[in-house]
């Protein structure tokens, strides 16, 4: 009986791709040519309904399109589908922060979950305080799920900084963004009056929105941690501070500032500083501190 072996070419699979490639530049053997912004770009089916689902669809067998020679994408930009054709044709996919969204909206229109992958790769290994809003807003509007937990990560430890030079950026944040970092334990050098301030003037300038959603973003705040005359001036006037929950919220702040060294007792998440819970202070002889934090850590220093 005879004995088989199964074995793989690495090298096939690329060459297979250079092929397509090279009859896409030389445009021959293409059957159908898609058209965005008045460009057109001759390409393959058989290449195209096997890299995308859109496409895999929009060939079938009971389609209008199955047939058409030119299909026009009045939904993307040339510089997306070009980004997005090559990415098939090539495996590589031509990305920058000015061309970031068209290529994200292609890649999302047709299916190519391959390239959307790249592109919050791209954003979440590059965010800087400059751009974490603003990929923020991208990755929640495209359901880029890792890359908005990253930007909204960003966005609580640049905080301090946004606050002074990108305050606008930060007027113009999405709400499951501006919820998810009002609520992070860890917001390094932001006042929390300002925080109150800043949430205050994004309901302004987003509003107006249903007291519901207004309570949902102010009870992420820790008044707890403002002086009562702050306090005071932030609530006069202001109709979201002004609902049946944010009033208990504000009534039982001034009732823990008013409780003196009984504090502690009260104590509760919106009293809490935004700080690392991880973080200890060891004061004492340096034999000692070593014990004491070998003990409690099981390690060596």
């Amino acid at each position: 009986m005879d004995t088989y072996s199964l074995l793989y070419s690495s090298s096939h699979r690329t060459g297979l791709l250079s092929g397509f490639q090279r009859l896409r530049d030389q445009k021959k053997m293409c059957d159908v040519v898609l058209e965005a912004g008045g460009v057109s770009f001759p390409c393959h089916r058989s290449l195209l309904a096997s890299s995308s689902d859109y496409f895999w669809a929009l060939f079938g067998e009971t389609t209008a399109e199955r047939s058409a020679d030119s299909i026009r994408l009045p939904a993307l930009t040339p510089e997306g589908l070009e980004a997005i054709l090559d990415f098939l044709y090539s495996g590589w996919l031509s990305i920058s922060s000015s061309t970031l969204p068209v290529v994200v909206e292609a890649a999302r229109y047709l299916q190519v979950e391959a390239a959307l992958s790249i592109c919050e790769r791209f954003m979440a290994d590059g965010l800087t305080a400059d751009n974490c809003c603003y990929y923020a807003n991208l990755a929640e509007q495209h359901f880029l799920l890792n890359a908005l937990e990253a930007a909204n990560q960003t966005i609580a430890k640049k905080m301090a900084v946004l606050l002074q030079k990108s305050r606008v950026d930060l007027l113009g944040l999405n709400f499951p963004s501006l919820m998810a970092v009002l609520d992070a334990d860890e917001i390094p050098g932001a006042k929390e009056v300002d925080l109150i301030r800043l949430s205050l003037d994004w309901l302004d300038e987003n509003g107006p929105l249903p007291l519901l959603k207004s309570n949902l973003l102010l009870s992420r705040l820790r008044f707890g941690l403002v002086a009562p005359s702050d306090l005071s001036d932030l609530c006069h006037g202001n109709r979201a501070m002004a609902t049946p929950l944010i009033r208990s919220q504000l009534t039982r702040a001034l009732e823990y500032h008013h409780m003196g060294s009984t504090q502690p007792i009260a104590q509760s998440r919106q009293s809490t500083l935004r700080g690392s819970p991880n973080s200890v202070l060891l004061v004492g002889p340096a034999q000692h501190c070593t014990n004491f934090y070998q003990i409690c850590t099981n390690k060596s220093l």
